[in-house]
């Protein structure tokens, strides 16, 4: 295992820094060699958080070999074991369970922070009216005016991983590191274009929930005494169909309805 540890200076506007307490957020991604958590292994995991002022600070977890794997698991939760919040692009689908498999997978009894902020899930319901083509991490990054040095995508950085595990070209290390490095140097500054969307009354998310919808939704939870908090202008018109329909078939374990909730998003 490599382990690479940097420290860059990332100017957020104060309002906005204060705003999402962004020095209480564990920034992550990983690399992976596929799609299958059960087949596939974690090659890199990196993590950025604020540790000074605007001193951010990115540590990256490598793996030499397809057996490293448990070990830079170990050494990502002795970094986020404080965090109570983690931020990721598109994590929620991808990212976090993957983890959560893989802990699992290696007997190691790591506790994840409790909020997710998934910052494509925020973008996505909104993306068109704000002018974005696509909803992926470089679009936005584009968009916020950020430029990368790193040329290659995920799919991309497996192909050149397999090449290194043969070869052991530090070039290609070096490439695999600087794209997985990039997508968490840039989460932070995205906040500025939630801080906007945050602030822009005019924005109505895609396929929002009706008003027929909503009303049924919060009779069903006052009939059925289900306290959760929902926040009716961010949910979707198909999570809405999904939290009725699991209600009406007697389902009340918060966490499975929040996770609707949360899906929504």
């Amino acid at each position: 295992m490599i382990i690479e540890d940097r420290n860059v200076g990332i100017n957020i506007p104060a309002e906005i820094f204060k705003e999402y307490d962004l020095e209480d957020i564990a920034f992550f991604d990983i690399e992976t060699t596929g799609f299958s958590k059960e087949e596939d292994k974690i090659i890199l995991i990196s993590v950025g958080k604020y540790i000074d002022g605007n001193i951010y600070n990115v540590k990256q977890y490598f793996a030499e070999s397809i057996e490293d794997e448990k070990n830079i698991l170990f050494e990502f939760g002795k970094d986020i074991i404080n965090f109570n919040k983690w931020c990721s692009f598109n994590g929620i689908a991808f990212d976090e369970p993957f983890i959560k498999h893989k802990l699992y997978k290696n007997k190691l009894e790591i506790e994840l922070p409790n909020e997710h902020i998934d910052l494509y899930r925020l973008i996505r319901p909104y993306h068109k009216q704000l002018g974005l083509n696509r909803c992926n991490l470089k679009t936005v990054e584009k968009h916020l005016g950020i430029e990368r040095k790193d040329t290659i995508d995920g799919g991309i950085s497996v192909i050149l991983y397999n090449e290194y595990l043969k070869s052991r070209d530090e070039n290609l290390k070096k490439k695999i590191l600087l794209h997985n490095y990039e997508d968490v140097l840039n989460l932070p500054k995205i906040f500025k274009l939630i801080y906007r969307m945050d602030n822009n009354c005019e924005l109505v998310r895609e396929n929002p929930i009706t008003d027929k919808q909503a009303k049924y939704l919060m009779f069903l939870l006052k009939k059925h005494n289900i306290d959760i908090e929902i926040d009716l202008s961010k949910i979707s018109k198909r999570a809405a169909c999904r939290l009725i329909d699991s209600i009406i078939k007697g389902e009340k374990n918060l966490e499975f309805l929040e996770g609707i909730i949360k899906n929504s998003y």
